[in-house]
C-alpha cells in the first residue's frame, strides 16, 4: 500500500493498492486544483478514485468534495452526524481553550464565510462502525467529539488515519477544538487503544506509533 499525503489547507491523502486508489479527505475549498496535480505528477487520474471518505464536515477537510465529485464521479462518503455540516459548516458550535484553538476558529469561521465550500449529496453514508464496505480492508469507526460525525479509518497493514481527533501542529497533541470536549478524550482514549504502525493526521505529518 502507498501513500502520497497532499498539504492543502489540511491533509489529502490518498491511499493506493496497487491500480485501485482510495481518498481521505478533500482540503479546503480552492486547493482542488493543486491535489490534481500533484497526483497527476504520481500518474494517477482522478478517475481512479474509488472512494472520498471525509473524516469529518469540516470546511477544510471536505472543501474539494463537490468538485471531485461531480467531476469524476468520485462516490462520497461521511458520517450521518455531520450531515448538516455540508449545507450550513456552522451548524455545530466549536469550542477552544487554548489560544491556538480560539485563533483557529476566529480564521476558521471568518474562512467559511467567506469561502464555503459547494454542497454535495454524499453517496454513502456511515452509521455505525464498517469493515471493508470499501474493499480496500479498512475499518471505518466513528468517534464523535472534535464533530458529531468525526471518523477514524485504520487498516491492517497498521495505517491510522484520524482527521483532526489528534494534531501534529507542534506535536501530536488533541485537537484544539471541539463540539463536545467529554466525547473527544473518550475518542482520544479510544484511538490510542487501536493497533497502529503510523497515525496520519488532518493537519502536520504522520508520526510512527512505538509499541
Amino acid at each position: 500500500m502507498n501513500i502520497i499525503t497532499i498539504t492543502a489547507g489540511s491533509n489529502c491523502h490518498l491511499i493506493s493498492d496497487g491500480e485501485r486508489h482510495l481518498m481521505i479527505d478533500a482540503g479546503a475549498p480552492g486547493m482542488g486544483a493543486k491535489i490534481e496535480r500533484i497526483l497527476a505528477q504520481h500518474q494517477i487520474a482522478m478517475e481512479q478514485i474509488s472512494y472520498l471518505v471525509l473524516t469529518h464536515g469540516h470546511s477544510d477537510h471536505i472543501g474539494n468534495a463537490a468538485v471531485f465529485q461531480k467531476k469524476y464521479g468520485i462516490p462520497i462518503v461521511i458520517h450521518e452526524k455531520d450531515l448538516s455540516l455540508i449545507d450550513n459548516p456552522l451548524s455545530q458550535e466549536m469550542q477552544a481553550t487554548h489560544p491556538i484553538g480560539r485563533m483557529i476558529k476566529w480564521v476558521g469561521q471568518d474562512s467559511m464565510k467567506r469561502n464555503p465550500p459547494q454542497p454535495f449529496k454524499p453517496d454513502l453514508v456511515i452509521t455505525g462502525p464498517q469493515t471493508n464496505r470499501l474493499g480496500f480492508g479498512e475499518t471505518i469507526q466513528p468517534l464523535p467529539g472534535h464533530t458529531r460525525g468525526s471518523m477514524v479509518v485504520s487498516f491492517p497493514s497498521g495505517e491510522l488515519f484520524v482527521g483532526d481527533i489528534l494534531m501534529n501542529l507542534t506535536g501530536p497533541h488533541p485537537a484544539y477544538l471541539w463540539e463536545d470536549s467529554a466525547a473527544l478524550q473518550k475518542s482520544i482514549h479510544a484511538v490510542q487503544q487501536l493497533p497502529a504502525k503510523a497515525i496520519y493526521y488532518g493537519h502536520g505529518r504522520p508520526t510512527p506509533v512505538s509499541n
